[in-house]
């Protein structure tokens, strides 16, 4: 019983924090997910983000431990020929709207793992928007998207 009652504390005590910092700004992420990759090379992180704010907010950063650093990146075709270009400026989520981080498009790209990302495993990355701040997700590695 006592451990029960400490997994629920525990539990009520965890949950509404993180919770409470992705309501408090107005951004929700789903479908975090990355694919495996090479401990030294690169990854890609995709997500689905939601903007409940009335207005438009800009994902403009992200960091995870796992990676040297973490660029935003678009996908195109270019003189037919697929590119991906660095967006330093970041990604616009428009007001009361959503924007998807997916293969072929808008990505997260993980620069310099410092580890394998091995399917089934988590990795926290935490993204921050222009005026929203900070929000910590759970990214996880699988083969296929969610």
């Amino acid at each position: 019983m006592k451990r029960l009652v400490l997994a629920l504390a525990l539990a009520l005590l965890v949950t509404p924090a993180v919770y409470a910092a992705a309501a408090t700004a107005g951004i929700t992420v789903s479908d975090a997910w990355s694919r495996p990759a090479a401990q030294g090379g690169n990854g890609a992180g995709y997500a689905t983000l939601a903007n409940r704010a009335a207005k438009a907010d800009t994902l403009v950063a992200a960091s995870s431990p796992v990676a040297q650093r973490i660029e935003i990146h678009e996908s195109m075709i270019m003189g037919g020929q697929a590119m991906m270009h660095p967006r330093p400026g970041g990604l616009a989520i428009p007001a009361n709207g959503a924007a998807s981080l997916k293969p072929g498009g808008w990505h997260l790209m993980l620069m310099g793992l410092k580890q394998p990302l091995k399917a089934g495993e988590t990795f926290p990355v935490t993204l921050t928007f222009k005026k929203a701040g900070k929000v910590e997700v759970v990214f996880t590695v699988r083969t296929t998207a969610p």
